[in-house]
């Protein structure tokens, strides 16, 4: 009879400690700081911690909290009535999570296996041939150009000397419109070493973009006016559209084109070389129909 008392002290004893130590932990703040709760889960203050740093005052920190703390009801409210309404065939997922599962593996696996073997190196004659061999595929929706773009102000004094000299192609005119327009004018743009679209051009001025390709052709140019402006544009090169592009303007898609083809034969060559093995170890068993 004794032994049994003291065998129901103890237990009562360690209740009574495990108790004091659930309360102690609150009370000390180790246990995490509670948010939000419905049912058996838990929102806790370390869940959104991230957005109190985010937040630039007090008000946009429990604006931000409060909209968490929503977005978590919503999610864990429709989880439960997922749970009471749906039928036990619906709520069956083994089979999704293990296709999802075996998906994510695979794609993880086929890409460490071309990150660990892609060539990235691809020179100037492996561009020009695969340009050449696929012009094709390069021949423009729009027109391209190569143009200087200026926005200056009506009123200024040196508005008539940029006008005089904004066509021109002369070493020393373009250093003196440059130098005009760095002092001067509000846009000074020379797209001269680079091809843009007759869209992008049209966005700096101050109409539609079918005025702006009725304009454009091989030395053409623009001069227009608003209430506050006048745009001079001067075009010093010009592909219409339906031409093949230059290689130039496209030399990044065609690396990427490039590269992305490597990828596809890493991952063709890693299917044929599974497959193989498969093969070679006896991994692979194929029942035929007179077999049980």
């Amino acid at each position: 009879m004794k032994d049994v008392m003291k065998k129901w002290v103890f237990i009562m004893l360690g209740l009574i400690a495990l108790s004091s130590c659930q309360h102690l932990r609150r009370w000390f703040g180790n246990e995490p700081e509670r948010m939000a709760q419905i049912g058996k889960e838990i929102l806790y203050r370390k869940d959104v911690e991230g957005l109190l740093q985010e937040a630039e005052s007090a008000r946009d920190s429990m604006n931000m909290v409060n909209h968490y703390i929503d977005l978590w009801a919503i999610d864990n409210l429709l989880l439960k009535k997922a749970e009471e309404e749906l039928s036990k065939e619906e709520k069956d997922v083994e089979q999704e999570l293990a296709d999802y599962r075996k998906s994510l593996l695979v794609f993880r696996y086929q890409k460490k296996y071309v990150e660990e073997r892609i060539d990235t190196l691809i020179n100037t004659e492996e561009i020009q041939s695969y340009y050449s061999d696929n012009t094709e595929l390069f021949l423009l929706d729009e027109p391209l150009v190569k143009a200087r773009l200026i926005r200056m102000r009506l009123h200024s004094p040196y508005l008539p000397m940029v006008r005089n000299i904004y066509r021109s192609n002369t070493l020393e005119d373009l250093t003196q419109l440059e130098r005009l327009c760095e002092s001067s004018a509000e846009i000074y743009t020379d797209y001269d070493g680079k091809w843009i679209s007759a869209v992008e051009l049209a966005q700096d001025l101050p109409f539609g973009t079918e005025t702006v390709m009725q304009a454009l052709k091989p030395a053409g140019h623009i001069d227009t006016r608003d209430s506050l402006y006048a745009y001079l544009v001067s075009v010093t090169d010009f592909i219409p559209a339906g031409n093949p592009a230059p290689m130039e303007h496209i030399r990044a898609n065609i690396r990427q084109i490039i590269i992305s083809k490597r990828k596809q034969q890493l991952l063709k060559d890693l299917e044929t070389r599974v497959l193989k093995e498969g093969w070679s170890k006896q991994m692979i068993k194929i029942y035929k129909k007179d077999e049980d």
